[in-house]
């Protein structure tokens, strides 16, 4: 993602000075037999939690977004329908499930849930589960499924349609008893990553924070080592990339990521940094993390020890090193007035697609946190009241770019 920066900014450095480096350790446990998902901003620690086995799949909301999950740490297991197509609802069977081909998602991207295995080629119409309409922009469901839940109970599926932001999808027993249709609109979930359901409870589900406000996913999830593997390790957030720097003399000494690559697989930072031998969790002291945050800030990550399933406790040091870099860019795609402001300001936003904003002190915290819904010129308003007078930043993300603005509160 790129960095764009606005205005009269700052020449070289971001508003927060990092000459004296502060060293942090931290725990983040998701419990006992590994029970939550837990979210976590470096900067401000954790952002919410919540149980792993409480959904059985997930919608991706992002505008462009088309993608659904699984919840295979539970066990749940996906089947495409090799009988026919959509017309064979009512006539799918289970014979010769046992030699059907298990689909999963992805463990190095968030942009391909296991219902998108199995496009056509390279078709760039074909989305898995679905195709989709240059005419109408609609993904319209081609495919058939069969999904065994945690409990164990089978059911027929099929995912009907993607329209204007909402997902149509419905499902039965396979003998086509108990039929729910159901829906899931991704502006029920604005700012953030997926619109969770449980075919179990039949309810929608909403789980996780802004996507704005984390970086990390502490959690359980299928890995291929190389068959699937239930591992528990630590997943990036879309935007926010990681290096692995390995192996390391002295993970103290190394402050420096001028020679690290950074990767957007999810998995960078993953769970191989710990092994277990046979009656305890042994950790990789020779490896060194650089995580790269979505507004482009550098941490370095160390992991420290790992509790196992009795508290599923992740232990380790985090260190920022470095701060997004300012320059004087002019871009008229956000700015803000008046500014300086006391008690209000307005925000003139234009952008093809909703934004998040955060508004940043000189410590680094966000002190306030919204999301923009629209496509195109729009105006905004924040009040600033309750804020102390002095600098703040304002970060504004459209999904694909980062913008910068200095606010000054009088």
């Amino acid at each position: 993602m790129k960095i764009r920066l606005l205005l009269s900014l700052f020449s070289t450095a971001f508003f927060i000075n990092m000459a004296a480096q502060v060293v942090t350790t931290d725990t983040v446990a998701i419990g006992a037999g590994y029970a939550n998902q837990v979210w976590y901003s470096l900067a401000n620690d954790e952002q919410g939690s919540a149980a792993k086995n409480n959904w059985d799949i997930a919608f991706s909301t992002g505008a462009m977004g088309s993608t659904i999950m699984i919840n295979s740490i539970t066990g749940t297991t996906l089947f495409q329908y090799k009988g026919g197509d959509t017309t064979k609802w009512t006539t799918l069977d289970t014979v010769g499930i046992a030699t059907w081909q298990k689909l999963y998602n992805s463990d190095t991207s968030w942009a391909k849930g296991a219902f998108s295995e199995n496009t056509v080629g390279n078709d760039p119409y074909d989305l898995g589960w679905g195709v989709y309409s240059s005419i109408t922009h609609y993904v319209t469901g081609d495919s058939l499924y069969v999904i065994k839940l945690a409990n164990n109970s089978y059911k027929k599926l099929w995912i009907v349609q993607l329209a204007s932001g909402t997902y149509y999808f419905k499902y039965a027993n396979i003998d086509g008893s108990n039929e729910v249709s159901a829906s899931v609109a991704k502006a029920s979930y604005s700012g953030k990553n997926w619109g969770y359901y449980s075919i179990q409870n039949g309810t929608a589900l909403d789980r996780e924070p802004a996507s704005a406000s984390w970086d990390l996913l502490f959690t359980q999830y299928t890995a291929f080592i190389p068959t699937p593997y239930t591992v528990s390790g630590v997943l990036q957030n879309t935007g926010v990339k990681a290096a692995k720097v390995y192996p390391v003399n002295d993970v103290n000494a190394l402050n420096d990521d001028s020679g690290a690559t950074f990767e957007t697989a999810m998995n960078t930072l993953g769970y191989n940094w710990k092994s277990f031998n046979g009656s305890t969790y042994v950790i990789e002291d020779s490896t060194v993390y650089f995580v790269k945050t979505k507004t482009g800030d550098v941490w370095k990550v160390v992991f420290t020890g790992f509790g196992g399933s009795s508290a599923g406790k992740f232990m380790f040091s985090k260190e920022k090193i470095s701060t997004v870099g300012i320059s004087e860019i002019n871009n008229n795609s956000f700015s803000v007035y008046p500014n300086p402001a006391t008690e209000q300001v307005t925000m003139i936003i234009d952008a093809q697609s909703s934004v998040s904003i955060n508004i940043y002190d000189i410590s680094g915290k966000i002190v306030y946190r919204e999301n923009s819904q629209g496509n195109g010129f729009r105006t905004q308003q924040i009040n600033i009241s309750d804020l102390n007078s002095g600098l703040y930043i304002i970060h504004f993300n459209d999904g694909e770019n980062a913008y910068l603005q200095k606010l000054i509160k009088n």
